[in-house]
C-alpha cells in the first residue's frame, strides 16, 4: 500500500523564532512522512536558520482570496456542490454561535497584574482589542472559507489524503472548512497562545479533528474539558523536544566568557515572556552580573529604555535573533538561564513548555523559570532547575543571587536537568512516536491495492506523558 503525501498547513512559514516546527519537518522526513508544505502567509522577515531558507523554496503560499485561482476553485466547488459549499459558511456561522459563551466568559476577564496595559506599545493594544472582538473573529473566519476551498482541491489534484494543521487558530479553521467542503480529514497542533488567546471555534475543531496533538499535560487538560464529552476525541500529548547533537554539554567559559557572572535569556520580546521581570531582577543583583537577551520583538525599544532606566543598560546585551549555533555559543557563555514568563489574563498569550529551556538544560546550564502553565513539566523545582512565583523581581533576584553563589548547586542542578531532558525531552525519540502517528493516518486513508480494502482509521488513543 502506497502511502500519500501529508499536508501541513501554517499561519506562516518558515519562522526564526518557531525552529521547533522547522526541525519536526525535517525530522519527520527523514523518518519517511512524506510532507507537502503549506502556508497562510509569507513570513514577515527572510531572516531564517540555513536549514529554513532551503525549505522556503518549496512552500506553496496561498493565493490571496479574492485572487483569480481563489475564485476559479469556488466556482467549481459550488457547480460541484453548491449544498455542501453554502454549508461550510453556514455551519461555520453555526458553530461560532455555540461558542459564544465560552467567548463571553473568556471576554469578561480582567488584565492580569502581570502585565498592565502601560507596558504593551500601541500596536499591540490594538491588535489585543482587534483579536478579542468576536464579531470580527466570526468576519475573519468567514474570509478564510476562500482560501480554504481552494487548498481542498489543489490536495484532491495532488493525491494528498490527510492535512495537518499547525497552530489551533486559523489555520484549524481552514483545515476543518477543507474536511466539511472536500471530505479529507485533519488533525491539528495546539501549542500554546493559539488555544488559550481566542477560544471561538476551538471546541469544533477538537471534536472534528482525527486527532489532536499538542505539547503539553496542561493543554491536553484544557482541550478535552473544552471539548466536552459529545463525541469520542483524542488529544495525544508529545513534547517538542530538543536536539542532544546541536545543545551538547560544554565547559563553562568555552564560549568566551568575560569575567564575573553571566544570565542569558532566550524568546520574542513580548510581555508575555517576562523579559522586564529578569531586567528588573538584574537591577538587585551586583554590577559584577551581566545580561544577554537573545531575541527579537515589539518590545525591544521598550525593554532597552528600561535597561536604561534601571541603570543596567552597560551590562545587558541585546543580540537579535540568533541561529542556533550562535545560540548554542551564547548558551555556553552563561552561568545561568533565566526566563520570567508571566499570563496575559486577557489576551491568554503565555507560555506553556518553552523550548528554550530543554535547550539549556540539555546544555547542563542550569535554568530559573517561573511556576506557570506546564513549565512544571519540565523543570522540577530543585532537581532539574528552579521555579519562582511570575511577576516578582526580588524573588526572582533572589534565587538568582543563591545560585549564582553556589556552583555545587549549579552543577547539580544542571546535571539535573540535562537527565530530565535526555529522559523526556529528546527529539528523536518523541518524533518517532509523531511519525508513527502520521504514518498510520496516511497509510490508513491511502489508495487501496487491487484486492484490498481499505481500512479504517484508527490510529493511538491519547497518551499523555508523565513527567
Amino acid at each position: 500500500m502506497n502511502r500519500p503525501p501529508i499536508a501541513f498547513l501554517f499561519p506562516a512559514f518558515p519562522v526564526l523564532h518557531q525552529t521547533f516546527v522547522l526541525w519536526e519537518v525535517l525530522a519527520l522526513r527523514r523518518l519517511g512522512v512524506e510532507i507537502e508544505l503549506y502556508s497562510i502567509k509569507t513570513p514577515s522577515t527572510s531572516t531564517q536558520q540555513p536549514e529554513g531558507e532551503k525549505l522556503a523554496r518549496e512552500v506553496r503560499y496561498l493565493p490571496p482570496a479574492l485572487s483569480g485561482p481563489v475564485l476559479r476553485a469556488n466556482w467549481t466547488a459550488i457547480r460541484r456542490d453548491p449544498g455542501r459549499y453554502l454549508g461550510a459558511w453556514t455551519r461555520l456561522a453555526r458553530e461560532w454561535w455555540q461558542d459564544r459563551n465560552a467567548g463571553r466568559a473568556w471576554q469578561k476577564k480582567k488584565i492580569d497584574r502581570d502585565a498592565p496595559e502601560h507596558q504593551l506599545t500601541p500596536l499591540e493594544l490594538l491588535r489585543g482589542r482587534f483579536n478579542r472582538n468576536r464579531f470580527l473573529y466570526l468576519l475573519k473566519s468567514l474570509a478564510l472559507i476562500p482560501q480554504a476551498v481552494y487548498l481542498g482541491l489543489e490536495l484532491e489534484r495532488d493525491g494528498v489524503r490527510w492535512l495537518h494543521a499547525h497552530w489551533a487558530s486559523y489555520p484549524a479553521t481552514m483545515a476543518m472548512v477543507v474536511h466539511w467542503v472536500c471530505g479529507i480529514p485533519f488533525s491539528f497542533t495546539a501549542h500554546a497562545y493559539d488555544i488559550y488567546m481566542v477560544p471561538y471555534l476551538l471546541r469544533s475543531k477538537v471534536n472534528e479533528a482525527d486527532f489532536v496533538v499538542t505539547c503539553a499535560n496542561v493543554n491536553a487538560t484544557y482541550l478535552e474539558n473544552l471539548a466536552g464529552s459529545d463525541r469520542p476525541h483524542r488529544v495525544i500529548v508529545n513534547y517538542h523536544g530538543v536536539s542532544l547533537d546541536r545543545f551538547r554539554p560544554v565547559e563553562r567559559g568555552a564560549g568566551g566568557a568575560r569575567a564575573g557572572h553571566c544570565l542569558v535569556t532566550c524568546g520574542r520580546l513580548e510581555p508575555y515572556k517576562g523579559h522586564h521581570i529578569l531586567l528588573q531582577a538584574c537591577a538587585l543583583l551586583g554590577p559584577e552580573v551581566r545580561c544577554i537577551v537573545v531575541g527579537e520583538g515589539p518590545q525591544r525599544q521598550r525593554l532597552e529604555q528600561l535597561a536604561a532606566q534601571l541603570g543596567i543598560a552597560e551590562r545587558v546585551e541585546f543580540t537579535g535573533p540568533l541561529p542556533q549555533a550562535e545560540l548554542a555559543r551564547r548558551y555556553a557563555e552563561a552561568d545561568v538561564f533565566v526566563l520570567g514568563s508571566v499570563v496575559l489574563e486577557r489576551s491568554g498569550k503565555r507560555d506553556v513548555i518553552p523550548n528554550v529551556l530543554a535547550e539549556a538544560m540539555a546544555m547542563r546550564l542550569p535554568v530559573v523559570a517561573t511556576s506557570i502553565s506546564g513549565i512544571g513539566e519540565l523543570v522540577e523545582d530543585g532537581d532539574s532547575g528552579r521555579l519562582v512565583p511570575p511577576n516578582d523581581p526580588r524573588a526572582l533576584a533572589d534565587v538568582l543571587r543563591e545560585l549564582l553563589a553556589d556552583e555545587a548547586q549549579r552543577r547539580r542542578l544542571g546535571e539535573g536537568g540535562q537527565r530530565k531532558v535526555g529522559r523526556e525531552f529528546d527529539r528523536e525519540v518523541n518524533i518517532q512516536e509523531l511519525a508513527g502517528l502520521f504514518l498510520a493516518g496516511a497509510g490508513a486513508n491511502a489508495a487501496p491495492s487491487e484486492g484490498e480494502e481499505k481500512a479504517a482509521p484508527q490510529g493511538p488513543p491519547r497518551r499523555t506523558k508523565q513527567s
